[in-house]
């Protein structure tokens, strides 16, 4: 990492915290990979202008929230994140409604979601994701899914515009198709979505993902990284947070003979 990142202009947390979320928004960007080296006290004393107490307490905070490890006589390091794949059976096509209102109105609540899209240029991680070059312009669109007022779960998603843009759809919770879901989204534009593949990891919360589902101390998340695919390329990717005390994961599995062979 060439350059430590600058704090945020309207963070009025202590300093340590603002140093320790900077850090965080660039172990989650990728300027610093699994395995690298983390700035060590010196360093953030010197790039921040503060006290020793203030930098040792910001590399706490991240070792807290298991971003980090610190390992005797090497060093601090971005820690190796360990996930569990599971290939979900829970997809389907559906005359109206997404996936989270299905569940939650089968559960007795009310369902609400909060969206806002911008178009962005792709990072380096976005795009390798989404099989499409950097720097292509793509749907950002950043949800959170609330069942009775309640924060349940929170979504980033990305969709490539060569296949979204000006249609119905470019604006993933606008007009007709608003809660939708992904499914009959791509089926209403004629792209017909033919896999869906997830990463479960379960982790502490970040610091703006406790925030902004209220998660106690204490309660873990899930994170999950979803990919939806035509036979031919990627058309939505997303990374879902869900506090494991708001949502059980449940997953149905087709039962095969051994030698049968087994479908993404």
């Amino acid at each position: 990492m060439n350059h430590l990142p600058d704090l945020a202009d309207d963070d009025n947390r202590p300093l340590y915290a603002q140093i320790s979320a900077a850090l965080e928004r660039a172990i989650e960007a990728g300027e610093l990979e699994p395995g690298a080296r983390v700035p060590g006290e010196n360093v953030l004393i010197e790039r921040y202008g503060v006290a020793r107490e203030t930098a040792r307490k910001a590399l706490e905070q991240l070792a807290h929230a298991g971003l980090i490890d610190k390992r005797r006589g090497s060093g601090t390091y971005v820690r190796e994140q360990r996930k569990l794949e599971r290939k979900p059976r829970r997809y389907r096509r559906q005359k109206k409604l997404g996936e989270f209102a299905s569940d939650a109105i089968a559960a007795g609540r009310d369902p609400n979601v909060e969206a806002t899209s911008v178009r962005v240029a792709a990072t380096s991680a976005v795009a390798r994701r989404l099989g499409v070059e950097p720097g292509s312009e793509v749907m950002k669109t950043e949800y959170v899914f609330k069942a009775d007022g309640e924060p349940i779960q929170s979504s980033v998603s990305y969709e490539p515009l060569e296949v979204t843009g000006g249609t119905a759809i470019e604006f993933p919770e606008e007009g007709q198709y608003a809660n939708a879901g992904v499914i009959n989204r791509m089926d209403a534009i004629g792209v017909e979505v033919t896999k869906v593949s997830e990463e479960v990891e379960v982790r502490p919360p970040r610091s703006h993902e406790a925030h902004l589902l209220r998660v106690d101390p204490g309660v873990h998340v899930f994170c999950i990284r979803r990919t939806f695919r035509t036979d031919e390329r990627v058309v939505e990717t997303a990374d879902i947070v869900i506090p494991g005390d708001r949502y059980s994961l449940n997953y149905e599995f087709r039962i095969t003979d051994e030698d049968d062979p087994v479908t993404a």
